[in-house]
């Protein structure tokens, strides 16, 4: 198949209208989809009716600066998470769990910030955040015709993946050296069938300022995570630093300032309704809703349950090894939640392809492509084929992918002997993350890598390796494990590992690592700064990690050669199955600038127990048991005495709202997504989806698609309760003062108005409502707000609402 199917036209890709459904069925789904800047216009007028009341060009414009661009310039990139500018002076709000890293490497025994939250009282108390960035976007290039040149008469498909490589670099290289602190990367979108240049300006000093305690910020824990309702306070606080003339500085320069945004979003104290429109802005980071069917099934039988059971093991080692050492606890907090969230997301996504059955869906999808000729044959054919090896290869591919949770010895091994590899490389050449660009970036993760150290941890963490290594089949075998297994060797049966006993392997473990000092900084430093000096290493780290980077490269070979095909097979599968679908489409996720319009909306579990779609400080209190996951802060506990009588309830609820659901369409990289009402303003924080809408990822489905979001309100209210004043002054609500009073009478306990209130009260604040209680949900359709269920009583709730939303015009009027 000719390399000139790499590119589809631009007529094809933006002719057709919006909405994709991935039913089969033919009918756009309504808030379905994460679009493009460039897409707005085609989405605009849905969102309007939905209670958008901003124009496509107020959310971005293509000629537009940082201060006349749209309010979407106002959402950053931080991470593999997303946050937002909310203040003149730099203040960005994104997740708690998104600042972790920064609050674990600024923590000790003796300053836990994990544990006890943290307040920055003045300025001059804000703590580094150090190796994080916030990369703000700039400009939109379409690049799509310069990399369709580079692969002109490439038959070759590593060569073919090779030209793409070597021609995103030099587009990048040429974006970073027009200007200081330019970040630039090239994104595929459309399988492949269109390529941009994305411009960041990249502020490197990053400060915190405020984050809760985890018993606020995690509230639930792992219990209630990628689950609903939720009580979890799941915001952070940090401030931007720049140079004195308002530009990107390195972190802790002398005279640095906090940043004025040219565009930051004003925080709202209005908050939302069932039905109300929301807007979620951010950086999704991966969705696989083109999947062919052969990879949809190695996805679901062979991949995600890999992942379960092994994340599983190694959470168990660093929960068992924190649970002896308050240092150690923190030390592994970081890698050991990461890994919580990525088990726990892969069980969800199993449960939730079975539940809907998405693979039969796309095997009938397929066949129907087949049928329109041999050219669809050939490229299913050739995808199947794919997914074929990829299964083949898979147990030690898994391994070797997953050595970023290896023991951090050996982590920094692998880091070290890659990084001296690649610099005897010309530049362009490079591996990614190894490029002369990256060079401080992977100073900064090495030096956290020899903070998070821990020795014994360490040999657990390689005794599991290890056994894992000894289970593979004998097509599949390790030479870098097998070499140091020792007499443990043969101990494991071929797929049997978890069934071996770990003491061979932990004695094998510890003799591996004797003499390892990649733990000591100075040395890393020497090794860093000189590839010579780590290719004669005779660190065992080092000499195990040579061993396996070997392995890692000739896996790599595989799948450039692997990537040059996709290259040719996604954009002729992207325009087939368009085609059957008969909907215009958005792409998948690729961690580039998106808008998801919604919808505040409920839903029913799938044992049909409906869900309201908000919580509110009552209900976190019901949950409270005063241990574990679930243990409020005692002044949060005062405080949630009066909570009914703060100036931050919602007036629907009569209480502090917590959070709320959308039918939003996000996936991991939109934690911290700045969530906006119809004017614009900030409203909420997203930061989960609900355990029905784990396999979104893979479909999105009106019934269960909803994301979980942090009521901006609650923050306002923890604020007050930590004492931070200056933070609420800096917001502009310091001096709001409630709600106005409610508009009829009879709707003072709006709790108990709230449908499945009573429910929620009963079940120790579940916030639902069982189907036979006769509690139906609030549905709002388009403008026309129809309600279904007890249609007397919530249309006097929605009137006292409008009038409100009146007072409230007139006083800011």
């Amino acid at each position: 198949m000719s390399s000139r199917r790499l590119v589809l036209s631009s007529t094809l890709l933006f002719g057709l209208s919006v909405g994709l459904t991935l039913s089969g069925s033919g009918v756009a789904s309504a808030n379905e989809g994460q679009w493009k800047p460039g897409q707005l216009e085609e989405i605009i007028e849905r969102a309007k009716q939905d209670g958008l009341e901003l124009d496509a060009d107020q959310l971005w414009r293509d000629a537009g600066t940082e201060s006349d661009g749209g309010l979407m310039r106002a959402s950053v990139w931080l991470g593999g998470c997303s946050a937002a500018f909310i203040s003149s002076d730099g203040l960005v709000a994104t997740n708690h769990h998104c600042a972790y890293g920064a609050l674990q490497a600024n923590s000790t025994v003796e300053h836990d910030y994990i544990e006890d939250g943290f307040l920055a009282k003045t300025r001059d108390e804000e703590l580094p955040a150090p190796g994080r960035s916030v990369r703000a976007l700039r400009e939109i290039t379409d690049v799509t015709e310069t990399i369709a040149k580079a692969v002109e008469g490439v038959e070759d498909d590593a060569a073919r993946a090779k030209a793409i490589e070597k021609a995103r670099n030099e587009l990048v290289d040429a974006c970073e050296a027009a200007a200081d602190h330019r970040h630039c990367r090239v994104a595929g979108f459309f399988m492949g069938s269109r390529y941009e240049l994305h411009e960041y300006v990249e502020f490197e000093d990053l400060r915190l300022v405020y984050a809760p305690p985890a018993a606020i910020g995690e509230y639930g824990g792992e219990t209630d995570n990628w689950m609903w309702p939720r009580h979890t306070g799941d915001f952070s606080l940090l401030r931007v630093y720049a140079s004195a003339d308002n530009e990107p500085a390195p972190a802790g320069q002398e005279g640095n300032a906090p940043y004025n945004p040219g565009h930051f979003l004003e925080p709202s104290t209005e908050g939302v309704n069932p039905g109300d429109f929301v807007g979620i802005l951010g950086y999704p980071g991966k969705t696989e809703r083109y999947l062919w069917s052969a990879e949809l099934e190695r996805h679901e039988k062979v991949w995600l349950p890999r992942r379960d059971a092994l994340y599983s093991e190694w959470i168990a080692i660093l929960e068992a090894a924190g649970e002896k050492d308050e240092a150690v606890k923190i030390k592994v907090a970081a890698t050991k939640k990461s890994l919580a969230n990525r088990r726990k997301n892969a069980a969800g996504k199993i449960a939730g392809l079975a539940k809907m059955n998405l693979l039969a869906t796309r095997q009938g999808e397929d066949k129907r492509l087949e049928a329109q000729g041999e050219a669809a044959k050939a490229t299913l054919d050739g995808l199947a084929a794919i997914s074929t090896a990829r299964t083949e290869r898979g147990p030690l591919a898994f391994l070797l992918h997953n050595l970023r949770y290896a023991p951090r010895s050996l982590v920094i091994a692998q880091k070290l002997v890659t990084w001296a590899d690649n610099r005897g490389k010309d530049d362009l050449e490079r591996k990614s993350g190894y490029r002369d660009r990256d060079k401080d970036r992977l100073w900064n993760s090495l030096e956290q890598l020899t903070k998070d150290h821990d020795a014994g941890v360490d040999v657990e963490l390689l005794a599991s390796f290890m056994r894992v290594a000894d289970g593979l089949g004998e097509d599949q075998r390790s030479p870098g494990f097998d070499a140091v297994l020792g007499g443990a060797k043969g101990s494991a049966q071929p797929g049997k590992a978890s069934e071996a006993p770990i003491d061979p392997y932990r004695e094998a473990a510890t003799k591996a690592l004797e003499g390892s000092a990649l733990a000591d900084l100075d040395t890393l430093e020497t090794l860093f700064d000189d590839p010579k000096a780590v290719a004669k290493s005779k660190d065992p780290m080092i000499v195990l990690a040579r061993a396996l980077v070997s392995e890692l490269e000739a896996l790599e070979a595989v799948e450039q050669a692997e990537r040059g095909r996709l290259a040719v097979l996604a954009p002729a599968y992207f325009e087939l199955a368009s085609k059957l679908r008969g909907q215009p489409v958005y792409s998948d996720a690729n961690s580039t600038l998106r808008m998801s319009h919604a919808t505040v909306k409920g839903y029913d579990k799938w044992d049909g127990e409906t869900q309201v779609p908000q919580t509110m400080v009552a209900g976190a209190v019901a949950k409270h048991t005063g241990e574990g996951e679930f243990n409020l802060p005692a002044p949060v506990l005062e405080a949630a005495k009066t909570a009914k009588e703060s100036r931050w309830i919602d007036p629907e609820l009569g209480d502090v709202p917590v959070c709320f659901l959308a039918d939003g369409d996000t996936t991991g990289g939109n934690s911290g997504s700045p969530v906006i009402d119809g004017k614009g303003r900030l409203i909420g924080f997203n930061f989960d989806r609900v355990w029905e809408n784990v396999a979104g990822d893979y479909a999105w489905r009106t019934t269960h698609s909803r994301n979980v979001i942090s009521d901006a309100r609650y923050l306002y209210w923890n604020l007050e309760v930590a004492g931070a004043d200056h933070l609420l002054e800096e917001l502009g609500v310091a001096d709001y003062q409630g709600p106005p009073a409610k508009a009829e009478e009879g709707e003072g306990d709006a709790a108990k108005d709230q449908p499945g209130a009573d429910a929620a009260a009963s079940k120790g604040g579940c916030g639902c409502s069982s189907s036979d209680d006769g509690a139906l949900p609030l549905v709002f359709l388009g403008v026309g707000l129809i309600i279904l269920g007890a249609a007397t009583a919530a249309a006097r709730r929605r009137e006292a609402k409008q009038a409100q939303k009146a007072q409230k015009e007139t006083n800011r009027d």
